[in-house]
């Protein structure tokens, strides 16, 4: 059985929103620069950003954090853009 893909929101620190693709709890999208290659990231706790499931753009240093929908590492629910 093939794994399923969803589309998730991406919310952006100014408001802005666009979407990412979602397989389990791995989330891919493009990030807010326009870099030509995807962010590919993973659900952290539910608490929030920790260790190990910040992602950061390594063209423009824009962080990110891959939301749970529930559980620590669950579903995706969203990709939020963090400080």
């Amino acid at each position: 059985m093939p794994q399923t893909q969803t589309t998730v929101d991406i919310q952006f620190k100014d408001g802005r929103k666009s979407k990412a693709i979602a397989t389990g709890n791995d989330a891919a999208w493009i990030c807010f620069c326009g870099r030509a290659e995807p962010l590919l990231g993973r659900s952290g706790s539910t608490k929030g950003v920790s260790d190990g499931f910040r992602i950061d753009c390594p063209d423009c240093g824009r962080r990110y954090f891959v939301v749970p929908d529930g559980k620590d590492q669950g579903a995706v629910l969203k990709v939020i853009e963090v400080d």
